[in-house]
């Protein structure tokens, strides 16, 4: 079946909510703290709190006094200038000079508190939440005639959605209705996000899903529709209110950063029988997706999460904490697999106890990537498991490395898949496809950091995606063949990734990645230590 939305894409009448023009519609502009701001109002930008970084004064006069500049709004946890042109909007932004109130996230530091989560997993009294108990754990490793350690760390990722959010809305002349154009991707939570920053039913709120640049998670919330309404509901215009990059970028909605501690026991026939594994950090549910290995066998398994918050604002990212974590265990699992001189899938097959389900993929993709043939000459190649929305794939990457500047370069990936029955196979691919690429840029380029609270990157100059000339010259993607019901496809391109290029790193080079992303300046230290 071809897609609907393909011709409309390609000769440009496709509308997005940027496009939308209503008569008599206004431009809007925000400016919220430059402290990072997670709280109530960001879901309810109607509602104040105590620990949010409010507004308290601004040059008020000298923006209204702006040429074009039709008013100045005072929203929970910021300012926004509504003006006849977006450029003015922007402008008398950018002018604004605004005191705020203090947040909980003053101060913060995300490299320091990526070092305190290590003391949180290492203190005995630290609160912890038990993901998975199977078996007898202790006994395990009392009894092991081998036992393994490593740590992993990770940090924020930003969506960069390529179109900037926005929305339009316009409340009719009687004050009791409301329309919305946004591209969402979760309408019904931008309509309820409306609703109840205006103080209306469900009912009075007509929503127009749109065409949406980009979402990756961070479009299924409506917090900048809320916004918006609350500015039109202040001017009595129909209102565009577009957020600029730099804002979007200082106020994104992270994945959240994470440190992990993975732990395994060995009997004297190599195969693995005790797993621990603690992954610390904030965003609760956030942080454990992909944490459980139900593809593999392993009898006695300890799995648990130790929360703590910054006042950061975090949200779902594409493949959420698979990314971290299936970087995580297939690094480790890797890792046991080197120190027994074992092929890594025959690892997986026999002293992992893989599921049929697993073996299935992995047999697949060993055939696709031809995994025991000699690469060229300073070429590696790394496997991972991949995992998501319940279905499972295993994925290989074949890289090279400029020791000189620290670039890994991904020449070839190849992923087979247990998504059951597909549907639309073209679809289907171009959506893993996805999956990987994204993955491939969060891995190698993408990292935000936050100092005294505030985020440091700014734009794309210095929050890094992959460019054209980086991608791999090759996409293999290969469903296997079941009968079984449909499973999500949407994310699983992702997580194999950055476990897949770390095991390839290590074959080329004998040593580990241990920090996603995989930045140059990591590569080089890591060559050095």
């Amino acid at each position: 079946m071809p897609r609907r939305d393909t011709p409309s894409k390609v000769n440009g009448t496709a509308q997005y909510a940027i496009d939308v023009k209503l008569p008599g519609m206004v431009y809007a502009s925000t400016l919220h703290s430059p402290v990072h701001n997670a709280q109530p109002g960001i879901w309810d930008p109607g509602k104040q709190d105590q620990s949010a970084a409010t507004p308290e004064s601004w040059n008020d006069a000298e923006i209204k006094a702006m040429k074009g500049v039709i008013a100045v709004v005072k929203l929970a946890n910021g300012v926004a200038v509504v003006a006849d042109h977006f450029e003015t909007a922007k402008a008398g932004r950018d002018a604004l000079k605004v005191t705020w109130r203090k947040a909980k996230a003053e101060g913060f530091d995300s490299d320091r508190a990526l070092e305190d989560y290590v003391k949180i997993h290492a203190d005995p009294n630290a609160q912890a939440v038990k993901l998975e108990a199977k078996g007898d754990v202790p006994a395990a490793f009392a009894a092991a005639a081998k036992t393994y350690h490593a740590e992993f760390r990770s940090d924020y990722g930003y969506h960069a959605q390529m179109e900037p959010l926005n929305a339009v809305v316009r409340i009719n002349e009687a004050g009791d209705k409301v329309e919305v154009w946004e591209g969402s991707q979760a309408p019904d939570e931008s309509r309820k996000a409306v609703a109840k920053a205006l103080g209306f039913g469900l009912e009075q709120v007509d929503f127009h899903q749109c065409y949406m640049g980009g979402g990756f998670g961070r479009r299924s919330l409506g917090d900048y529709a809320a916004e918006c309404a609350l500015i039109a509901k202040e001017v009595r215009r129909p209102v565009k209110l577009i957020w600029t990059r730099e804002e979007d970028i200082a106020q994104g909605m992270f994945r959240p950063q994470s440190f992990q501690c993975l732990e395994a026991a060995t009997d004297a026939s190599g195969k693995v029988t005790g797993w621990k594994h603690c992954v610390v950090g904030d965003g609760e549910f956030l942080l454990i997706t992909g944490i459980k290995i139900p593809y593999y066998g392993v009898p006695n398994q300890a799995i648990e999460r130790r929360g703590v918050s910054h006042g950061i604002k975090l949200k779902h990212w594409r493949a959420v904490g698979h990314v971290f974590n299936t970087f995580a265990i297939e690094s480790f699992v890797d890792q046991m697999a080197a120190d027994q001189g074992m092929d890594p899938i025959e690892f997986r097959f026999e002293r992992m106890g893989a599921t049929p389900k697993a073996r299935k993929v992995f047999e697949a993709l060993a055939q696709m990537s031809d995994s025991k043939a000699k690469r060229p000459d300073g070429r590696a190649l790394g496997i991972s498991i991949t995992e998501r929305s319940g279905s499972l794939g295993a994925g290989a990457v074949e890289i090279s490395l400029d020791r000189s500047s620290g670039k890994i370069r991904v020449h070839k990936v190849w992923v087979a898949v247990d998504g059951g029955v597909i549907v639309q196979p073209a679809a289907a691919q171009a959506n893993v496809e996805s999956g990987i690429l994204y993955g491939l840029s969060s891995v190698l380029h993408e990292r935000i950091t936050i100092r005294d609270g505030a985020v440091e990157q700014s734009n794309f100059h210095d929050y890094n995606v992959m460019r054209m000339s980086d991608l791999p010259e090759e996409l293999n993607v290969k469903f296997v063949d079941v009968d079984t019901r449909p499973t999500g496809l949407g994310e699983i391109g992702n997580p194999f990734i950055a476990g897949a290029i770390s095991n390839a790193f290590y074959r080329l080079t004998g040593k580990r990645l241990r920090h996603l992303p995989f930045t140059p300046e990591r590569v080089l230290e890591t060559l050095k230590a």
